[in-house]
């Protein structure tokens, strides 16, 4: 990723993950039916402090691979990003990669996800990437007539984020169309998506301070993280805190 003055925001960036971390709970009101397999973000919550150099990741449980098992946040949400995050902040804490069971569909951002993974596996998933690449006109793909533009938004940003993994990845050998889309959506939505509960989740954080242009946003992101910390927290705090501490590796690596 093009590199930023990470000394200017890897502290505040840090201390948010720490607070974060501190203050995530699983909340969800339900509770595993019998013999099914259920797994809470918060078991990441360890791996994102070592991102932090706050913890040893040896040892970390890698979460689970069956194509059965629900993903759930603090509060009880289950979303497919989920699964793939799982598997990156694992991967990314313990230098350990769990194996995937589970299909992205047509969904751009998963599909980018999984492009992820499968590069982290050795494969090359160059083609598959470039092709969901020329989908969208600035923005990562089209908003379809029965899509809310808060689920719109909330698929770009993860998917921003994947694209944004698969660079880091690949570094010098990142294609430049790579990078070339990457601040071409980060630019979209520093032009047109506002500030609501998809920037309190700061996915995408460290893309969108990687670029001169697009800073603003994601200083935004901080901004609401910080309100959204300060007056609920709890298990609204764990997305967050697995993010925050993922940004941070990011910008300490490119600073």
């Amino acid at each position: 990723m093009p590199t930023t003055d990470a000394r200017r925001v890897l502290p505040l960036i840090r201390s948010l993950a720490r607070q974060a971390i501190g203050q995530a709970v699983d909340a969800s009101p339900h509770r595993p039916r019998r013999g099914e397999t259920r797994y809470s973000l918060t078991k990441l919550l360890p791996a994102a402090a070592a991102l932090l150099g706050d913890g040893d990741p040896a040892g970390l449980e890698p979460p689970p691979t069956g194509d059965d098992a629900r993903f759930v946040d603090g509060i009880g949400h289950e979303r497919p990003v989920y699964r793939y995050l799982a598997a990156y902040i694992h991967r990314r804490a313990t230098g350990a990669l769990p194996p995937l069971n589970a299909s992205p569909g047509g969904d751009v951002a998963l599909r980018l996800w999984a492009c992820w993974h499968r590069r982290a596996l050795g494969d090359d998933p160059a083609d598959d990437v470039e092709g969901l690449l020329g989908l969208g006109d600035g923005c990562l793909h089209p908003q379809s007539f029965d899509e809310t533009p808060d689920h719109w938004t909330y698929r770009e940003l993860a998917g921003l984020h994947a694209l944004g993994a698969l660079i880091e990845s690949a570094g010098t050998d990142a294609p430049g169309r790579w990078r070339q889309r990457a601040e071409e959506i980060a630019v979209y939505h520093q032009h047109h998506t506002q500030p609501d509960y998809t920037t309190y989740q700061p996915w995408a954080l460290a893309v969108f301070f990687s670029y001169a242009e697009t800073r603003p946003f994601a200083e935004q992101q901080l901004h609401d993280t910080q309100t959204h910390l300060q007056i609920e927290g709890g298990p609204g705090a764990l997305l967050p805190a697995l993010l925050l501490a993922d940004a941070a590796a990011s910008l300490a690596a490119s600073a």
